[in-house]
């Protein structure tokens, strides 16, 4: 008994398994990034394989967004418009739909996106640190007399420093040296420049 197999899933199991070769080799060969991008290929194509075969999944957003504590999905223009017309057209249809899907809910005007890069606050120097209104308090709150000398107040900060590290505080509150913080960052993706701004896409996460 022969069954007919849906030309568009053998495609995408097609494309499944050159990706999970690539995250295959990739790893074996010690190249992490790499394995990891051809990873996320696979999920995607797993996503897809869902969908085709009328299995929908219902946190598909949720797991995207994965371990990140992210609010929002920012999506560079400049990209965007750098995908296929026909793809183009898709999101486009799916981003109508979303709208008009929560035209009834209260939203913010506008938004402002910024380009940054993280850093834990403890990795900060002490130009970063003012930058973002950050102190490092070595003394735990004592503080040296007025009239010591450039040599003695040396002695006091090395007998007083805590060899524990120093607490951080922000606007009033101490924050802990592992948390997170932005900086502002220069953008690497180039200004979309009225639609003509076009970046060649590597499509199915190939290199």
């Amino acid at each position: 008994m022969s069954t007919s197999v849906d030309p568009k899933a053998h495609q995408i199991l097609a494309g499944l398994a050159q990706q999970a070769r690539y995250v295959h080799d990739f790893a074996k060969a010690g190249h992490e990034t790499e394995a990891l991008e051809h990873a996320a290929a696979v999920e995607r194509l797993i996503a897809a394989w869902r969908l085709d075969a009328g299995h929908a999944d219902r946190e598909a957003i949720h797991r995207h967004f994965g371990l990140s504590y992210a609010n929002y999905l920012v999506l560079p223009r400049t990209l965007l418009q750098s995908m296929p017309d026909a793809w183009q057209t898709r999101f486009v249809a799916l981003v109508d739909e979303l709208s008009e899907a929560f035209q009834h809910v209260p939203q913010a005007e506008s938004y402002e996106v910024e380009a940054v890069t993280e850093h834990e606050v403890a990795d900060l120097d002490d130009a970063q640190r003012k930058e973002l209104g950050i102190t490092a308090d070595w003394f735990r709150g004592e503080t040296p007399p007025d009239d010591l000398s450039e040599a003695h107040l040396a002695e006091w900060q090395a007998e007083h420093e805590d060899p524990e590290g120093p607490v951080y505080w922000r606007d009033g509150e101490e924050i802990d040296g592992s948390d997170l913080v932005t900086l502002p960052a220069e953008d690497p993706v180039p200004h979309y420049n009225r639609g003509r701004t076009r970046v060649e896409p590597h499509l199915g996460g190939g290199q």
